[in-house]
């Protein structure tokens, strides 16, 4: 792990909270294209699945 981090769990608690954003992108991702939301906003919300997917990448 990263020693830039202090040893109080700021780690721990922003991987845990990287993971739950992915799966909350996730599941809206997964709701909108099962919607009939417009195009537009899907692409939106895939975007931002995306760059959340690679955030999390980036910090493990």
């Amino acid at each position: 792990m990263n020693d830039d981090y202090d040893d109080n769990g700021t780690e721990l608690e922003i991987q845990k909270l990287i993971g739950e954003l992915q799966n909350d992108a996730e599941r809206l991702n997964i709701t909108a294209d099962k919607s009939d939301a417009p195009d537009d906003l899907k692409h939106m919300i895939a975007a931002l699945a995306d760059k959340i997917d690679g955030l999390a990448s980036l910090v493990r």
